[in-house]
């Protein structure tokens, strides 16, 4: 029984369903408006109201806190330094939703969730590009050593590993072979004795009569 569990499942798993939430999160940290399913923003907003209250906070144990919902250093710290400080004055109601209505196909209710005071266009494209910049360091190239000339001999005793493993598995394949033929054989020599001693008993017992 479920009593007092106010949990909405989302049609989904207990895993499943967290990591929905917290990526819906990290994307609405990101460009602070999302688009989404009513009962998806509801849930949303709660997880992100939760975070933003400890982002008020701005310390060491909010960051942690912050941190095991949204596993991104740069984006905890954009959240503690500056979308924090912004609803300082305000004791709740950091976000709100605006219904969209119906989807076409399958007729879900859409909704836009969205942070309440929000930042110019330029500083969401410049914490996009921060974030989501994921470049690997070349590595400083080393001098080229001169190559050995390689040895012919190798090469041959390679081929010749080459061809006995060839000529093992046609071996293999034919000794298969020859021991189902062999088998077959049997069979059927077996049969015809049966049949011979068969007719040799019905002769003997016409004599009798």
């Amino acid at each position: 029984m479920r009593h007092g569990k106010r949990v909405k499942k989302l049609g989904r798993k207990k895993e499943h369903r967290h990591a929905l939430l917290k990526n819906l999160c990290r994307s609405l940290f990101m460009y602070e408006k999302i688009k989404t399913t009513l009962p998806k923003a509801k849930e949303t907003r709660r997880l992100a109201e939760h975070l933003i209250q400890f982002a008020k906070k701005n310390d060491l144990a909010a960051k942690r806190m912050i941190y095991r919902y949204i596993p991104d250093h740069k984006l905890v710290k954009i959240i503690c330094d500056e979308i924090g400080p912004r609803f300082a004055e305000r004791n709740g109601g950091y976000t709100r939703i605006y219904r969209l209505g119906p989807r076409l196909g399958d007729g879900a209710e859409m909704a836009v969730l969205e942070l309440v005071e929000l930042s110019d266009p330029d500083t969401i494209t410049q914490r996009r590009k921060l974030i989501q910049r994921r470049k690997f360091v070349a590595k400083p190239s080393k001098k080229e050593k001169p190559k050995k000339a390689q040895k012919e001999k190798p090469k041959e005793k390679k081929a010749k590993k080459d061809k006995s493993d060839k000529t093992k598995k046609k071996k293999l394949k034919t000794t298969k072979r020859e021991k189902k033929t062999v088998k077959k054989r049997a069979k059927k020599e077996k049969k015809r004795a049966r049949a011979k001693k068969a007719k040799k008993t019905q002769k003997t017992r016409k004599k009798r009569k």
